[in-house]
């Protein structure tokens, strides 16, 4: 591991915060009303599928799915980035509730007493283990899971020597100063000649199809929690999934324009492409637009990512099928928010707009009456943490904030909360917004004092691309919207540094690590802004010396999950055992 430049010098420390107690998983008095769960999770997956109505995309294996079970035509995210979306809903908490927001908090260190949805269905008697991307890699939260958490190996991009020679020379080229001289990414896309389980992506399938045969023999239900990387970027899927595609025949955005009257911080900037070689200039969307080429060879290799995740799916379901479990198996897929190409001008997610905070959903019971159907109903991403607690037999904790959505599995044209919200913070404000059956509002705060310094609303029913803001057109609407979202979505100062951080400014020190513990410990340096920036990786009874300062922060977990503390760096200790009292 690298270190970071605080931890230099020498480092003492003490416990602030105690190992968290765990409880004896209890075996299920009848089997019977709880089904396995199958959870499978997409990063970067917009509702661009077969089944979503989109001709041009081949899903075949998600279309199936989708036909099997009940269709959600209007899910929501909470926040359109991997880390507050997942946080949310594998919490079942709102943002704002959660203290989780932005990409670099871990929710443990915002909520350290939240109980994950796989930790609440493991103290119900549940064999609750995770693959892949769940949580935003790399915090994929051990204690969450009966056993370690387990990924795909291989690489991710199989680049070609000519293709990491032209990374190192546009690295070489950028000037002095720019942030990607040391973070600079290889290149957006590429198309390997390899084998599906040569990505970890289908490596990881491998994996989860063993494991499945394995879990069918056992008697204690599961929940498998499956995170696939593509179609994240870089597109790096097999050369045979780009084939299935005609480039030239690829329908471009509809909308490539910014909506006119939104304020600038509303569009995002495109940040997260330029991290690649080969789009060190990418434009913002408020610059000219890409190439009409270039346009169409990123539409296809997300399409051809998005292929290449729905066979990895297709093997998963084949699984289920084989070895007796579809009948007794809950299917549910799902993604931490949409992705733009190409609309409004813009590429990614990170905006409150429908076209990243909806999200494909698709939920098979076999025990629902439901199943085939499609569901209008709005529901949000943190509807899900009850709607597997129902579904499972297991009770719903009084404080998640999400709402069962079960009932729409035997009837989905049924009563939900009709609203959703999301939220983003960007420029020093934060963007909140609710959607209802016909409008988008947005309001965008200072983080500071919550002052009001921009207005948007979009007419779904007149402009479902959300080109318009229509804001001043409507005043009465906007008053009644902004009531509804202050009600949920309260405004007030917000602080991102989370409840548990390193202080700034301490005296150097020095200390020693030792790993008592039976298993592997990990040892995470949490900054003044409460950001998980140095791990630290100790096999049983090794030890290691570290330096730091007084007042840093360390979150120190085993890879069981069974064993986790968060330590203080103090003048009076040389020495930290690790380990020596296990949570069980």
């Amino acid at each position: 591991m690298n270190y970071h430049r605080p931890l230099a010098a020498s480092l003492l420390i003490a416990l602030v915060v105690g190992i968290a107690v765990g409880a004896e998983t209890p075996a299920l008095a009848d089997r019977a009303g709880h089904p396995n769960v199958l959870l499978i999770c997409v990063d970067d997956l917009r509702p661009e599928l077969g089944c979503y109505g989109a001709a041009h995309v081949r899903s075949p294996n998600i279309d199936r799915l989708a036909n099997s079970g009940v269709t959600f035509d209007r899910c929501y995210v909470q926040v359109a980035v991997c880390n507050p979306s997942r946080a949310s809903t594998f919490t079942g908490i709102r943002p704002d509730r959660l203290g989780v927001w932005t990409l670099p908090v871990h929710f443990r260190e915002a909520s350290p007493n939240a109980v994950t949805l796989p930790q609440h269905l493991s103290r119900h008697g549940y064999v609750c283990e995770g693959f892949g991307k769940i949580f935003h890699n790399p915090w994929q939260d051990p204690r969450s899971w009966t056993s370690p958490h387990r990924w795909g190996q291989g690489s991710f991009t199989h680049y070609t020597d000519e293709q990491k020679d032209f990374t190192r020379q546009v690295k070489e080229s950028l000037p002095t100063g720019d942030w990607r001289k040391e973070n600079l990414r290889g290149l957006i896309s590429n198309a390997p000649e390899i084998e599906d389980d040569e990505h970890p992506d289908g490596d990881m399938t491998r994996i989860v199809a063993e494991r499945l045969a394995e879990l069918s023999e056992q008697d204690e239900p599961f929940f498998l929690a499956v995170g696939y990387v593509l179609p994240h970027l870089p597109w790096c899927p097999p050369k045979r999934w780009w084939d299935q595609y005609d480039r030239s025949q690829l329908p471009l955005a509809e909308n490539p324009n910014p909506p006119t009257g939104a304020p600038p911080v509303a569009l995002g900037d495109n940040y997260e492409l330029s991290h690649y070689a080969d789009m060190t200039n990418m434009p913002t969307p408020l610059d000219p637009g890409l190439s009409e080429a270039e346009a169409r060879r990123f539409r296809h290799a997300y399409y051809a990512a998005v292929s290449f995740v729905d066979a990895q799916i297709g093997r998963l379901l084949q699984t289920l099928r084989d070895n007796q479990l579809a009948d007794d198996t809950i299917v549910v897929l799902w993604s931490d928010h949409g992705w733009k190409l190409g609309e409004h001008n813009a590429w990614g997610k990170m905006t409150n707009f429908e076209i990243d905070t909806r999200i494909p959903l698709l939920i098979y019971d076999p025990r629902a009456a439901g199943n085939g159907e499609r569901c209008s109903q709005i529901i949000e991403s943190l509807d899900l943490y009850p709607t597997l607690c129902e579904l499972t037999g297991t009770p719903i904790p009084s404080d998640v904030d999400g709402k069962s959505a079960a009932h729409l599995l035997s009837d989905p044209t049924a009563a939900h909360a009709g609203v959703a919200f999301s939220q983003y913070v960007r420029d020093r404000m934060m963007g909140r917004a609710i959607r209802t059956d016909r409008w988008r509002y947005v309001e965008w705060r200072t983080l500071a004092d919550a002052e009001l310094k921009h207005r948007e609303l979009y007419d779904q029913e007149n402009d479902p691309g959300e080109n318009h803001n229509v804001v001043e057109q409507h005043p009465e609407i906007a008053a009644k919207l902004k009531k509804s979202l202050d009600e949920v979505l309260v405004p007030r100062p917000i602080s991102l540094v989370p409840a548990i951080h390193s202080a700034a400014g301490g005296k150097k020190m020095q200390v020693r690590w030792a790993n008592e513990y039976e298993g592997p410990v990990r040892i995470t340096w949490i900054s003044p802004r409460g950001e998980r920036r140095v791990q630290i990786d100790l096999k049983q009874g090794e030890s290691r010396q570290i330096g730091s300062f007084v007042g840093h922060r360390f979150a120190v977990e085993s890879e069981d999950g069974k064993y986790h503390e968060v330590v203080e760096v103090t003048p009076d200790q040389d020495r930290i055992p690790i380990g020596r009292t296990s949570a069980k």
